[in-house]
């Protein structure tokens, strides 16, 4: 794995971590507190500045009350398809 990929694995996971603690409206301090952690490191990885173990994105995820893949999965959502509609042309052809 190139160190670009680990970069950007790590500011996606920055991202998705900010993301998450601001929807549970939770300030990095408060979140540090849940998880057992300093604040100053919960910004320091939303910056992707530092990498955080398994063992403490576990407990950030309890923190937060979502499944350890909510901030490890790094697909692409899928995006959501509307249904074709088929032109009276296509259905004249079955």
């Amino acid at each position: 794995m190139s160190e670009r990929a680990v970069k950007q694995v790590r500011r996606f996971l920055g991202q998705r971590l900010r993301a998450l603690r601001k929807q549970r409206r939770l300030s990095q301090e408060r979140l540090g507190e849940r998880s057992g952690l300093s604040g100053k490191f919960i910004g320091e990885v939303e910056r992707s500045e530092k990498s955080i173990s398994l063992d403490s994105l576990y407990r950030v995820a309890v923190a937060l009350g979502v499944p350890l893949r909510d901030l490890t999965d790094v697909r692409e959502k899928p995006r959501r398809r509307t249904p074709r509609r088929s032109s009276p042309s296509s259905s004249a052809r079955r």
